[in-house]
């Protein structure tokens, strides 16, 4: 159980990796990040059978909104995937992700305007969370991501939606506007450092306690599962 919570956050790392390979990199994970993997036994509810379990029990409203979702959603981990393997000077797969975020932009955005954000009612869990990783990468439109924010944050409240996945998407959005991030969710070259990159030990205290109270894993064990599973790529 343990391993598959693992796997879950294994393939929303970064959220630009899709999760092909995802199992052997947890059972990884597991070995060298025991606090992590401790910290997932803990929360069984997080699981990607819990979630699928949860989905199962539901009859979705939307069940055509929630199958175009899969659809965009895999196409985004898939082009994201080919980026990462090709040659730094290959731009095609980086041309190929900035359309399709640029389609994925324009189709959310009239989604949002005529329906309203999907919901576990009408999408299941699963494809609140597909909605959620394309808004995670509009970052040509923070305002519009910025907008989002309550919205997914009601998601999150209602538990349609992971504390883990509101976390990166708001300290992403911090990040792209200067601002210092508030749960140490984005990676850097720093994070070997004494604070994982943060400015001072006082900050990093704030950001462990903004954790805790997302009832999210320390990030010392956040750090060691994200430095695992890059290596696996």
């Amino acid at each position: 159980m343990a391993v598959q919570n693992l796997k879950r956050l294994a393939c929303a790392m970064g959220a630009a990796l899709a999760c092909a390979g995802a199992a052997s990199a947890a059972g990884d994970i597991a070995s060298t990040c025991p606090g992590a993997a401790a910290w997932y036994a803990a929360h069984p509810n997080d699981t990607d059978e819990a979630l699928a379990k949860r989905d199962a029990a539901r009859s979705f409203t939307d069940p055509q909104l929630r199958a175009e979702l899969a659809a965009r959603a895999a196409r985004d981990q898939a082009a994201r995937l080919a980026m990462t393997k090709a040659a730094r000077k290959d731009w095609g797969p980086k041309r190929e992700v900035a359309a399709i975020d640029e389609e994925n932009i324009k189709w959310l955005f009239e989604l949002v305007r005529s329906k309203g954000f999907p919901s576990a009612a009408q999408v299941g869990e699963q494809g609140v969370r597909d909605a959620w990783l394309l808004a995670l990468h509009a970052d040509r439109a923070p305002k519009f991501q910025q907008q989002l924010v309550p919205v997914l944050d009601q998601r999150r409240v209602d538990g349609e939606l992971s504390s883990s996945d509101m976390a990166r998407f708001v300290d992403r959005l911090l990040v792209a506007g200067g601002k210092p991030q508030r749960f140490g969710t984005q990676g850097s070259d720093n994070w070997e450092g004494s604070h994982f990159g943060l400015a001072s030990a006082e900050i990093l205290r704030d950001v462990e306690e903004n954790r805790r109270q997302f009832e999210l894993m320390p990030l010392a064990d956040y750090v060691c599962m994200t430095k695992e599973e890059r290596s696996k790529r």
